[in-house]
């Protein structure tokens, strides 16, 4: 017989006997038996007797319900003492007790009061401290009693305390200082916050000693900060940081001085511990842990939160000084005047003087639309006050012994913060995502442990409204190399961004409408409103055709948006070419990064080379749906990607590759291996996250730009709101940037692999096939045959006097390299390339000299 059988039967037999029992007492009969039972209750408890079958038959319901029931241990001593306490106290009160504690045991007083159990105890207490100090003691008992069962005294006090205060403060107005008709006159004096509400004590179903969470009330929302400790300093300058060259910040700081009139913040993001005066001529208190000082806001009109401290993919990093100003605030509640940006205000990364002659000048930041509530849920705090206590009821229904501490709210989700309970292990909270979810009603939940920096868990419920994060609220926190990106807000509505130079390539995965394309869509506007075609050169793949053909036309790109699988392969190639080119270049020099080189190259270190080199951009390959091209030529751009992804760094060429199948003959072992920062959308399955991110959770997002960003240097994924950016915001920066010049396309780029060896998904490419040894007579004969343009094997075996065998073996290498086509019967064989185009081929097959390089150096 197992466990559960026996508690079965020992749950059965106590309701039985406490069904009888009850009976018994409240039923006297002739019988016996139940005249005996019922002398027993009556005699042992007194009045206690209608208690006991009660109190069986909820510890018979316990043994049902062990896992369910929050009976344990403390509850029995909890209720013991209670019931101990009630009965001493019954017989303490048994007139005539004064003068001789034997009135206690006549038998009409014990089946009126405690009987002899009570009568027991209060007669030892009564002869040994007297009546009144044993009426204390046992009230002291009574009390013990629920605090072992769980009701905190401390928190019962502190609960009156405030509420005292409250009412205190309700009842005082200062007149000198509020004329009548303002609507902050009646706010508080205490706890009064920057929208004119009262900044309230949440303490949620908290015990004595336990973690307390204090929530800042406001007429919409309550943001927590999560940090604990004095606000993260900014990060030392790091030398393999790329700095931005062609940003000039005291220009900058003129013009958005001068044309901008900026609007204070409130301290959304304050992390207080006990509310604040702020009024009755007291100075708000602030905290170390405040992430918003009152006087930094941000350069574009929003009445917000813009926290100093942007988080970094590398780190906490300080808004410049030309972010931050000074205004005096303005409306009793503390709200922001609706201030329009200045259309002549230069971008965050833009230089806002005009252009000098011939000088390109950068998209204005104002181009891009702003939700000046980004960073904050769209829920009140009353809703999310509802939420937290629906979650409280949840996990005690299933005899968690947790406690909600504290939320966290953000744009797209809640992060609620449980403490378990003692010997309470985190997976029977994490076991209950789906049933949380169907207590709440929500969508889905995540939950993870622990929340960093701290003992407890996290459970994140999405918001019932979301806001929107638009790339122009982000992007002006972007500060640094020209491969810095926006990539949106995390769960505490903080701006988030990401060095491409230092990651230095990325993995993208989701299905359909999670917000992939947006995501990719936002990089490269990022990438477009910070840098020049001079210092940053892109080439897109999209197989699809749609997502970024609009695209066409930027003086950016390499080549026109490829969109044919094969070229593709090519285009990646050329790309190992060209970095292998730029590492033979630096071996020479004796730089380490192109950062370096090009600094050197600006200061006219290279200028005594008969040649010198010319200043190398970073090039940025953008791939939009990696599938298509591993169904084409799986194992040329898997060799490619790889390739380009174990040195590209250091050359300055960074990989962006995006998938809606994020299945493993995809995103196989080797481009996982190698691309370590990922961001992982919504996807249908557990299996589908743990390819993109190693572990489960993507399958739990809501879709629409949520998003698990993995970086290596983070513990665990952050969940983070990706920027959202519109068509017409796209189509005016592509237009203002394709006025500033033409591209510049090199289309050899994607001829320069042979279609033949791109033979499915299983072709040669570097793994399954040697490289055959190249004849010397190769390129004498491609000459021959594309300028005659006919390609004919008799034909070279008579100009280049070779046997009709060797002849044919050449004609086979300039098909593999796609110079002609494949056998057409007896007839000649196509020539696909003009004499330009065989010179550029033969440019990137034939490794450059020294003398070509470097100029006869």
């Amino acid at each position: 017989m197992d466990d559960t059988a026996g508690r079965d039967i020992a749950g059965i037999a106590i309701a039985v006997v406490a069904v009888v029992s009850f009976i018994a007492v409240v039923s006297p009969t002739s019988a016996p038996v139940s005249n005996a039972i019922a002398g027993f209750y009556h005699l042992g408890f007194g009045l206690g007797a209608y208690v006991l079958p009660f109190a069986l038959l909820i510890f018979a319901a316990g043994l049902f319900l062990r896992d369910r029931a929050p009976l344990n241990a403390r509850t029995l001593l909890g209720g013991s003492l209670i019931l101990l306490g009630v009965l001493a106290i019954l017989s303490l009160m048994v007139p005539g007790t004064e003068f001789a504690t034997s009135a206690m045991f006549e038998a009409e007083a014990l089946s009126t009061s405690g009987g002899y159990v009570g009568a027991f105890i209060a007669s030892a207490l009564q002869q040994a401290l007297g009546k009144t100090i044993s009426l204390v003691v046992l009230i002291g008992l009574i009390i013990v009693g629920f605090v072992v069962i769980g009701f905190s005294v401390s928190s019962f006090m502190r609960a009156a305390a405030d509420r005292a205060r409250e009412l205190a403060e309700r009842r005082r107005v200062n007149v000198n200082d509020a004329p009548w008709g303002d609507e902050g006159a009646l706010q508080p004096a205490q706890g009064r916050s920057a929208f004119g509400g009262a900044a309230v004590q949440g303490n949620l179903f908290d015990d004595a000693g336990a973690a307390e969470t204090t929530f800042l009330g406001n007429r919409e929302t309550t943001v927590l900060d999560s940090a604990s400790g004095a606000s993260a300093p900014a990060i030392e300058d790091d030398p393999d940081r790329d700095e931005d060259p062609f940003v000039d910040l005291s220009s900058q700081l003129a013009a958005e001085r001068a044309e901008t009139t900026l609007i204070p913040v409130p301290d959304r993001f304050d992390h207080v511990d006990a509310p604040t005066k702020a009024d009755g001529g007291e100075a708000p208190s602030t905290t170390a842990d405040s992430l918003v000082d009152d006087e930094e806001i941000p350069p574009f009109d929003v009445d917000g939160a813009a926290p100093s401290v942007v988080k970094t993919a590398d780190g906490p990093r300080e808004i410049p000084s030309f972010l931050k100003s000074h205004a005096p605030a303005s409306g009793s509640d503390g709200a922001a005047k609706e201030v329009r940006p200045s259309k002549t205000s230069a971008p965050a990364a833009a230089d806002s003087e005009e252009p000098e002659d011939g000088q390109l000048q950068l998209p204005p930041l104002s181009m891009l639309r702003h939700n000046p509530h980004s960073a904050v849920a769209a829920s009140s705090d009353k809703e999310l006050e509802q939420t937290a206590n629906s979650l409280q009821s949840t996990l005690n229904e299933f005899g968690l012994h947790s406690r909600v501490v504290g939320w966290i709210s953000g744009p797209t989700v809640t992060t609620f913060k449980v403490q378990p309970g003692e010997g309470e292990r985190v997976s029977r909270i994490s076991n209950l995502e789906d049933d949380i979810a169907l207590s709440l009603a929500a969508q889905s939940v995540r939950i993870f442990a622990p929340i960093p920096g701290t003992s407890l868990v996290g459970i994140e419920i999405p918001n019932a409204k979301r806001q929107n994060v638009n790339l122009g609220d982000v992007l002006p926190y972007v500060q640094g190399g020209p491969l810095e990106l926006a990539i949106g807000r995390d769960a505490e509505g903080q701006p988030i961004v990401a060095d491409l130079a230092k990651m230095p390539h990325l993995l993208i995965a989701g299905t359909t409408g999670s917000g992939k394309s947006v995501m990719i869509n936002s990089i490269i506007m990022a990438l477009l409103m910070r840098s020049l075609p001079e210092d940053v050169r892109l080439i897109m793949v999209d197989p699809k055709r749609v997502e970024l053909s609009g695209y066409n036309g930027l003086p950016h790109l390499y080549v026109p948006v490829v969109t044919e699988p094969k070229q593709a392969a090519s285009a990646l190639q050329w790309a190992v070419s060209e970095m292998e080119r730029r590492l033979k270049v630096f071996e020479r020099i004796g730089v380490r990064k192109i950062s370096t080189f090009n600094e050197k190259q600006a200061a006219g270190e290279f200028d005594h080379y008969d040649n010198p080199p010319a200043k190398m951009p970073y090039l940025v390959i953008i791939i939009d749906e990696l599938s298509d091209l591993m169904m084409v030529a799986g194992k040329d751009v898997e060799a490619s990607i790889v390739r380009i992804a174990q040195l590209g760094r250091a050359a300055g060429i960074h990989l962006i590759v995006a998938t809606q199948r994020p299945s493993s003959n995809v995103v196989t072992g080797l481009i996982k291996a190698n691309i370590t920062n990922r961001i992982a959308f919504n996807v249908a399955t557990g299996i589908d996250s743990r390819v993109i991110i190693d572990q489960m959770g993507a399958e739990k997002l809501t879709g629409y730009g949520d998003m698990l960003f993995s970086k290596v240097d983070w513990g665990k994924p952050k969940r983070i709101q990706g920027c959202f950016v519109s068509d017409d915001e796209i189509n005016g920066v592509v237009d203002f940037v394709k006025e500033q010049g033409a591209p510049d396309y090199h289309e050899e780029i994607l001829s320069a692999v042979a279609p033949a060896t791109m033979s499915g998904g299983g072709g040669g490419g570097f793994y399954n096939e040697a490289p055959t040894e190249e004849d010397p007579l190769l390129w004498d004969a491609a000459k021959i045959v594309v300028e005659s343009q006919l390609g004919s094997t008799s034909g070279l075996q008579r100009r280049l006097k070779v046997g009709y065998a060797r002849a044919g073996r050449i004609m086979d290498m300039l098909e593999e390299k796609g110079i002609v086509g494949p056998p057409d019967g007896s007839k000649p064989r196509e020539v696909l390339y003009d004499e330009e185009g065989l010179a550029a081929l033969r440019a990137v097959e034939e490794p450059l000299s020294e003398e070509e390089i470097f100029g006869g150096m």
